[in-house]
């Protein structure tokens, strides 16, 4: 059975969330994504949508997107991290239905998403992960919905952590005959202490039809 996650980080996240602070956790910001924060302010995020959390973790953007009047499930491997997720959203007063499970086989219905977000997941994924991960993705999208896709790019500077993503590897993996792509840019994400430099990956993807 294939593995989604390069292991030497997906065998850290359950101790990382169940042990440590959040505060100490190095890719926790405490605060959405600032490209999906746009993405509502700009209607491509709409009150309504069913929205799929690939990778969810802690729970901060779904349960912004929860607040923002969108139905979310969350799907994340760590039992610890759902815990903590799913405190945040009884502390915000919203309903997430939160789910521990594979990003590579979610057992949710077909075609039953207006949105699947990937927030910086995509890069800890192994390359003989890739294909099964997109088909996920497709599998769970309705036609025309909307991928939104976050990860570190490759104009990061090297250091420890998720892989830095090519364009093409993006476009490889997510190829046009089943992905069209909206926009991809990088921007400068948030500094932290280790990462000052934040250059990531934000794309925007449209599910095309069988």
């Amino acid at each position: 059975m294939t593995r989604a996650f390069i292991d030497r980080w997906v065998d850290r996240f359950d101790t990382v969330y169940g042990t440590t602070p959040l505060a100490e956790v190095p890719w926790f910001t405490a605060a959405p994504g600032i490209k999906l924060i746009e993405a509502v302010i700009d209607g491509l995020i709409k009150r309504g949508s069913d929205i799929v959390d690939l990778g969810c973790g802690p729970g901060v953007d779904a349960v912004f997107l929860a607040a923002a009047g969108a139905r979310v499930v969350g799907i994340d491997s760590s039992a610890a991290a759902l815990d903590r997720a799913r405190t945040l959203a009884s502390w915000a007063g919203v309903d997430v239905g939160f789910r521990q499970g594979d990003i590579l086989a979610t057992g949710l219905p077909d075609a039953c998403a207006d949105i699947v977000n990937d927030s910086f997941v995509f890069h800890n994924v192994s390359d003989e992960a890739r294909p099964l991960y997109a088909a996920e993705v497709y599998r769970i999208l309705r036609p025309g919905a909307t991928f939104l896709l976050s990860a570190f790019s490759d104009r990061m500077a090297n250091g420890t952590g998720p892989r830095r993503i090519s364009a093409s590897e993006i476009f490889d993996t997510f190829p046009p005959n089943r992905f069209n792509c909206q926009h991809l840019e990088v921007y400068q994400n948030l500094p932290t202490p280790t990462r000052p430099g934040q250059y990531h990956w934000f794309g925007v993807f449209r599910r095309m039809p069988s």
